[in-house]
């Protein structure tokens, strides 16, 4: 697998200089390191992006309805995701991350014991529970999903990872929107 990189790095490289301009299928990794547009980082920056997009889509929703503080914690959400597509891409370790005040084992534990923190059980999201509650489970998918995409840009041939600490916080996020859903349904973010 490296020596297949490594190759690929080569031939990139090589192609740049003879179009001397970057290909339409190409992509900047980091630097001037150019890859085809269907790398695992790639895909894994564009669920970034995309997961980004949903929470500013649920965040017109939400400043609508005058839920202030929750558009304040969806915020708080998009900097942290942010900060980890600027991690991916500098290197650099993301390091201790908390949201909505809560460290990732205190968000572990907030999601698999509900009633000891807001009063009531696990549920099903239906229909019933209405728009806010539609859209937090969205983005506890979208975020599942980046997290998947994440493991599949960074697993070693060993399935080892190289960049566990971001796909903690992925994994912790969409723990955290099911703690979302428990304060919206608990009337903690007002309208419920």
């Amino acid at each position: 697998m490296e020596d297949r990189e490594k190759i690929r790095g080569i031939v990139t490289e090589a192609v740049t200089r003879a179009f001397n301009q970057k290909p339409e299928h190409m992509t900047c990794l980091r630097g001037e390191t150019l890859v085809y547009k269907d790398h695992p980082r790639i895909a894994f920056r564009g669920a970034i992006d995309s997961l980004e997009a949903e929470i500013i889509v649920f965040q017109t929703i939400t400043e609508q309805k005058g839920l202030d503080k929750l558009t304040e914690d969806l915020e708080e959400i998009i900097r942290v995701i942010r900060r980890l597509l600027r991690c991916e891409v500098s290197g650099e370790p993301v390091g201790d991350t908390k949201l909505q005040d809560l460290s990732t084992d205190e968000l572990r534990a907030h999601s698999h014991h509900p009633s000891q923190y807001y009063g009531m059980r696990h549920f099903l999201p239906t229909h019933r529970h209405g728009e806010i509650v539609a859209y937090l489970n969205k983005l506890r998918t979208r975020a599942r999903e980046t997290e998947l995409i994440a493991y599949k840009a960074f697993k070693k041939e060993d399935g080892e990872v190289e960049r566990e600490d971001i796909i903690t916080v992925l994994n912790r996020l969409s723990s955290l929107f099911w703690i979302m859903m428990f304060k919206y349904l608990t009337g903690k973010y007002g309208e419920n």
